[in-house]
This record gives C-alpha cells, structure tokens and sequence, in this order.
C-alpha cells in the first residue's frame, strides 16, 4: 500500500522529549502498537464466542479520509478474527496516537453517531462508541468502540458485541496485546541488510523503525553500470516491509514499490508484475505476489560504506 510521504516525514520528525524551564526531561517510554496480528491476545478473548475463530490474512489497501487509512499512516496495523465463510468476526486497529491522532478523528466519529463512554474496568484517557438500538429493548448492538490508552489509538469492531459487556474482554485484549518498550526492541528491523548476486548487488539499510513505520536507504549496482540510491518510507507488519523507494533520475524523481518478507534475520523478494502510473511503478491488483529466493538479502557490516560511493 501506498503511505503519504507527508505523513511518514512528519512522524520520523517527533521528537520523544519535553522540555522544563530549567533542563531537557526524558518522555516516559510508552507501548509500541502489535506489529503481527498473529502475535496479539484477541484471538484467544474471541474463541469463548465463536469456537472456531481464526486470524483471517487480509491485504489492506485502504481509502483516503477512513479510520484504517489514517491508522496506517501513523504506523498502525488492522488484524481481522473470525470466521470468514460465516461473515463473523472482530476487527482491531492499533496506531500510535503521536499526540493528536484521536483527538483529530473524534470529530468524525460523533459526526457520525458515536457517544463518549467511560469503559468500566478500563483506565482509558477517553472513549467512544458506536451502537445501534436501545440496550434492554429489543434487537441491540455495538458496532465498534475507539479509545485512546498509553499513548495509543485502538479501534475494536465486531459483528456479535449485543452488549457492554460482550465487548470488554476484546477490548482488554486489544489493550494487552500493546508491546512493551523491550518487547518492541527486540523486534526492530533496523540494520544493513545485503543480497549479492554474479553482477548485481544490493542494499537495504534500515536507518528507523518505530512502531510499524520504516524508512531505509535502498542502493543498487550492476556491474555494468552506474550505481543508484534511493529513500525508502513504508511500513513494517506481519514480518513484510512494504512501501515505496524514490529515485532521482534525469527527468525527475521516481517511484518504485517495494515488498520485503523476513525479519532480522534475512530477507526474500516479492515477485509480481508491475505497473507505471505517471512517475510511480506499483504492482498490479489484486495483489499476485511469489516470493523468491534469487535476492536474499542477509545482515552485513558494510552498508554504510557502500552508501559513502
């Protein structure tokens, strides 16, 4: 999916202190959103309700101006679980709330019906929800609640919430499935990363990884010919780098998308074909990706160097 490079920009840009009158005070370290739907604590608080829930693989391409638009482009992440053939199930969004997210989005969300709510047993900074009917009189249901918790923005929708109290244990889910500063350590990307081939080689140097948005200097050379450079903003989630590298060229600058598959430990390349809208190459939908082994890209020591040519 394409993330707004305005969007990406701005967040590398945050700083994460504040300052007193008299010194520069650290900002307390807050959770960091999931970064793999498998990971998370929602599928085990669904199974009491529908017995044979499953995560449900989904690829996002979402539209400007909704909620999973502006989640992504904060460093989010949506994950669905359920059952896909019987159209019932829960889907969650996570996104770091960078300080203004939820409060820009409440507009929206009571222009549209949802009502200010205070969680019981939850110590959110706020909340709101969407329900329909009246609750003890008939047909009734909750459609989806946002709350704003440790810095971050969680959405929890589902199909089978009749009530308050059918929604809290996936919410609470939703909450301790947040990672620990440690636990988002241990899961950054950030390092060089090299694939050599006969007469090409390549390097993926990740400079920035904070909660699921990346961004990485993408060098190539050919034997034959000149090397190139390029910035690349993307996002990091379900073990897939995704995003676009910029190029500059002599009619300007170009755009190419980029999907990576591993962690820390290596990467393999996806495989599709591509399409050219204007000065943007993008793979074809429905996405038809093959991953392919041919560029494995390994960790390495010498990116830096290769960078300064």
């Amino acid at each position: 999916m394409k993330v707004k490079k305005s969007a990406l920009l701005l967040i590398f840009s945050l700083l994460l202190t504040s300052c007193s009158s008299q010194e520069e005070v650290a900002a307390p370290e807050l959770p960091s959103v999931p970064s793999n739907c498998a990971d998370t604590e929602v599928l085990e608080s669904i199974l009491p309700r529908i017995a044979e829930a499953k995560y449900i693989e989904t690829e996002w391409e979402p539209a400007e101006g909704t909620d999973l638009y502006a989640a992504y482009n904060a460093g989010g992440i949506a994950c669905t679980y359920g059952l896909q053939e019987a159209e019932v199930g829960a889907t969650i969004l996570w996104a770091p709330d960078n300080k203004s997210l939820f409060s820009e989005l409440t507009p929206n969300w009571v222009g549209f019906g949802q009502k200010e709510i205070d969680l019981p047993g939850i110590e959110e900074e706020a909340a709101y929800y969407l329900s329909e009917g009246i609750e003890g009189q008939g047909e009734y249901h909750i459609w989806s609640v946002n709350l704003l918790i440790n810095g971050s923005w969680i959405q929890v929708g589902a199909t089978f919430f009749n009530s308050l109290e059918n929604a809290i244990p996936v919410i609470k889910a939703a909450i301790d499935s947040l990672q620990s500063p440690k636990q988002a350590e241990a899961k950054k990307i950030t390092g060089c990363y090299l694939a050599e081939l006969p007469e090409d080689l390549y390097v993926f140097n990740v400079h920035y990884h904070d909660n699921n948005t990346i961004s990485a200097d993408f060098y190539s050379r050919n034997i034959n010919g000149e090397p190139t450079k390029g910035l690349f903003l993307g996002t990091y989630t379900n073990g897939i780098a995704r995003g676009f590298y910029s190029l500059s060229t002599s009619n300007g600058t170009s755009e190419r998308e980029l999907f990576l598959k591993g962690d820390k430990s290596g990467f393999i390349t996806a495989s599709a074909k591509l399409e050219k809208v204007g000065s943007i190459e993008k793979y074809v939908r429905p996405l038809d990706i093959i991953w392919s082994e041919e560029i494995k890209y390994i960790p390495a020591d010498e990116c830096e160097a290769l960078l300064r040519n």
